[in-house]
């Protein structure tokens, strides 16, 4: 059985010559995604419908803002460059469903 006590590991990405961590599912990361969507988890794959580069943007902000606190909403979508997007997406999606 897996110890659900052991601290969760984020995952990393290099952007920009830089190495970013996104923070790993838990409850303050799940509560800072409802509040930065405003609305609950089970509704956030709603907000992609029409604005996807928004959403997609502020949802990599929120998860790399615990760990990168310097980081803006701006400041994150110049560090991505278009042909990280399927590797991010990839990354995100890991995340998002804690695996």
């Amino acid at each position: 059985m897996e110890n659900v006590l052991t601290e969760a590991k984020g995952n990393e990405i290099i952007l920009d010559g830089k190495t970013y961590r996104l923070s790993p599912l838990n409850l303050n990361t799940m509560a800072a995604l409802e509040e930065a969507f405003n609305c609950s988890l089970d509704k956030l794959m709603e907000k992609f419908g029409d604005k996807q580069a928004s959403a997609f943007r502020l949802l990599l902000f929120t998860l790399l803002r615990e760990n990168h606190p310097e980081l803006t909403l701006e400041s994150v979508g110049k560090i991505v460059p278009i042909e990280k997007l399927p590797e991010l997406s990839d990354l995100i999606a890991k995340v998002m469903t804690a695996k």
